[in-house]
């Protein structure tokens, strides 16, 4: 996939404390899109917004379910139910997507 540009670290939960501190994958080729502002209206979900973004990423690497992902020292969780295989004209998975959270 043309355009990914980052690099994630996939973390997954400890199984005994919650905390996201267990390596999935050491380093993601991706892309972390900003999601388009145009078009909300003002107000809280714009707001929302800014710590939305899309994570994209080859077709190779199935995500988990429940992953936080480290790019550039920022932590961002993926959101459940947002991950999709996107497929190419041929029926392939082209890429896989999904909206990620900015981790408070």
């Amino acid at each position: 996939m043309i355009g990914l540009i980052d690099m994630a670290i996939v973390y997954t939960p400890d199984p005994t404390t919650g905390a996201y501190t267990v390596v999935d994958k050491a380093s993601l080729p991706c892309r972390l899109a900003v999601v388009a502002v145009a078009g909300v209206d003002p107000g809280p979900g714009r707001v929302e917004l800014v710590d939305e973004r899309r994570l994209l990423w080859g077709p190779d690497y199935a995500m988990p379910i429940t992953a936080q992902v480290e790019i550039e020292g920022a932590r961002w969780n993926v959101e459940a139910g947002s991950l999709a295989a996107v497929r190419g004209p041929d029926g392939s998975i082209a890429y896989r997507r999904a909206k990620v959270i900015k981790a408070v």
